[in-house]
């Protein structure tokens, strides 16, 4: 396998090599907040004693960006993080090392150089399972499709300016259903990004508000990232 093309940036008239590392994260990996995943890559550098750079100023740490962070309680098929290496090491052992000191369910899939920006970001592939206590699957599913099927799917969204009521209808881009053993699978794609962030679980609370009952989340994967064009973020 040959070697990705190297983006390299200038730092005070020094070299440093950009990477995009691309992970997976599952299993009890997905109870790891965004907060201790960010100390527990840090961590790993330091493990792995890679030359990772720090940013400059008063109060230097290591360059670590994440372009679109993952909730608590999601498992993630493809997610990334960017760093800096301030020696030319070759992307395959820098994988190596950085996957031998993750813990269980961090998985580094391959290291890229940096293509697109995070504001390229626009929705994302969901898969969400769950069920309803009392409700067989069958009638389960025959519920949340009629839901869905309403012309307004009124919420709450909170964020940080607050509670705002919003309709959901418009931001479900694709919304399948499928019936399992345990209650119902959810096939979603939703806006992801810098403008506009629908988290799955606030339509299914909407559709447990809906019926009074409360949903019972038995599985949560983001499966991909995707941009305007239609491409995977890289």
């Amino acid at each position: 396998m040959s070697e990705p093309q190297k983006k390299i940036t200038v730092i005070e008239g020094k070299p440093v090599y950009d990477y995009r590392a691309f992970y997976r994260k599952e299993g009890r990996a997905k109870y790891i907040s965004h907060l201790d995943l960010y100390r527990t890559v840090q961590r790993a550098f330091q493990r792995a004693k890679l030359p990772v750079w720090y940013t400059l100023g008063f109060n230097p740490h290591v360059y670590l960006t994440y372009a679109l962070p993952l909730a608590l309680g999601y498992e993630g098929v493809r997610e990334s993080f960017d760093f800096r290496l301030t020696e030319d090491i070759p992307a395959e052992e820098v994988t190596r090392r950085l996957n031998e000191v993750m813990p269980e369910g961090i998985v580094i899939l391959e290291l890229l150089p940096p293509a697109r920006k995070a504001d390229d970001i626009e929705r994302a592939d969901y898969t969400l399972e769950f069920s309803m206590k009392g409700v067989s699957p069958e009638e389960l599913k025959a519920q949340f499709d009629r839901f869905t099927a309403g012309e307004v799917i009124e919420t709450v969204k909170h964020s940080k300016k607050g509670p705002k009521a919003i309709n959901l209808k418009p931001a479900l881009l694709r919304c399948v259903s499928k019936e399992t053993s345990r209650g119902i699978l959810l096939s979603l794609t939703l806006p992801a990004g810098n403008r506009e962030n629908i988290n799955p679980t606030l339509l299914v609370d909407a559709f447990g508000k809906s019926v009074g009952t409360e949903p019972d989340y038995r599985n949560i994967r983001r499966d991909r990232i995707i941009c305007g064009d239609g491409s995977d973020f890289r």
